[in-house]
C-alpha cells in the first residue's frame, strides 16, 4: 500500500460494516482478475519476449492467491469456523488457522476496512458505483450489480454502529498498551521487594494488572469477531500469569518477566 496515498483518518468517509468492506475487497479484486484475463486473452507475445506467457500466468496466480485470502475475511467475517474453512480448503482446522490466521490478524490490524486508494477509491459508495458501472458494461444488465450486495451502503445506523465498534478496538488496543507497561512496571516492584514483607502485596499489584489487561481482551473479543479466539487466548495466557503470580512463595526469586506478555 501506498502510505503517501493513505487518507486522513478524520477525511475519510465512513466505512461500510466489516463484512461489507471485506466483500467490496474482494469484487475489486474479482475485477482485476477479469480485467487480467482479458488483457492476456487477446496478448500478442513477441517471439523476442521469451517466458511472457508464464510472467503473465503467474501474475494472475498472484491476483488469484490474493482472492483466497480475501475469501477467508469475508468467511470469518460471515462467521465460519477455522473447522469449516478447514473442511472447505480439503485441510485440517489447525492447518487452516496456521495458513489464514495471519492474514485475519492483518485485516483486524487496518480496522477491518480497506485502507488507502491503490485498489480503488477510499469512498465505498464510489468504490462500488465503479465496479457497478464495469460489471453492467461487462454483462449488459443494469448497474447495480456489485452495489446491490453491499447492504450497509444504505443501512446508516449499521455502519454507524460498525465504526463505533471500530474506535473500541482502538481504545482497548490503547489500553492493553498501557496495562503492559504498568505490568512491566510491577514486576519490577516485585522483584524488587522479594525477600521483604511487601513482597505479597507487590505481587497482588502484579497480578492485578495482569487479570486487568485479560479483561481488555475479553472485550476485544465481543467487538472484534474474526479474532475472537486469539483474544481469548491471550486473555487466558494473562489469567494463568496472574494465577502463578498469586501461588508464588513470597521468597523465590523470579526466573522470567512474566508481566511481559506481549
Amino acid at each position: 500500500m501506498d502510505e503517501m496515498n493513505e487518507p486522513d483518518e478524520r477525511a475519510r468517509p465512513p466505512a461500510l460494516t466489516p463484512v461489507d468492506e471485506a466483500m467490496l475487497a474482494r469484487n475489486h479484486t474479482l475485477f482485476e482478475i477479469v480485467e487480467a484475463a482479458l488483457i492476456d486473452i487477446v496478448a500478442r507475445y513477441p517471439i523476442d519476449d521469451p517466458g511472457g506467457l508464464l510472467r503473465d500466468a503467474l501474475f494472475l496466480r498472484g491476483i488469484a492467491d490474493r482472492l483466497v485470502d480475501q475469501a477467508v475475511i469475508v468467511e470469518r467475517e460471515l462467521g465460519s469456523s477455522w473447522t469449516a474453512i478447514g473442511n472447505a480448503a480439503g485441510t485440517s482446522k489447525q492447518t487452516a488457522h496456521e495458513r489464514w490466521n495471519t492474514k485475519v490478524g492483518a485485516w483486524a490490524m487496518m480496522g477491518r476496512q480497506r485502507n488507502g486508494i491503490a485498489r480503488g477509491p477510499a469512498d465505498p459508495a464510489e468504490h462500488a458505483r465503479n465496479l457497478d458501472e464495469w460489471l453492467a458494461g461487462l454483462t449488459g444488465e443494469a448497474p447495480g450489480g456489485i452495489s446491490r450486495v453491499l447492504t450497509s451502503l444504505r443501512d446508516e445506523a449499521a455502519r454507524q454502529e460498525a465504526n463505533d465498534r471500530r474506535a473500541e478496538v482502538k481504545h482497548l488496543e490503547r489500553r492493553s498498551e498501557e496495562l503492559r507497561l504498568e505490568c512491566d512496571k510491577a514486576y519490577r516492584a516485585a522483584m524488587e521487594a522479594v525477600g521483604t514483607d511487601a513482597v505479597e502485596e507487590k505481587n497482588a499489584v502484579w497480578a492485578a494488572r495482569h487479570f486487568a489487561r485479560a479483561e481488555v481482551y475479553d472485550r476485544l473479543a465481543a467487538v472484534e469477531e474474526p479474532a475472537a479466539a486469539e483474544h481469548r487466548r491471550r486473555a487466558a495466557q494473562l489469567r494463568t500469569l496472574a494465577e502463578e503470580i498469586l501461588r508464588r512463595d513470597s521468597d523465590a526469586p523470579a526466573t522470567t518477566q512474566n508481566g511481559a506478555l506481549q
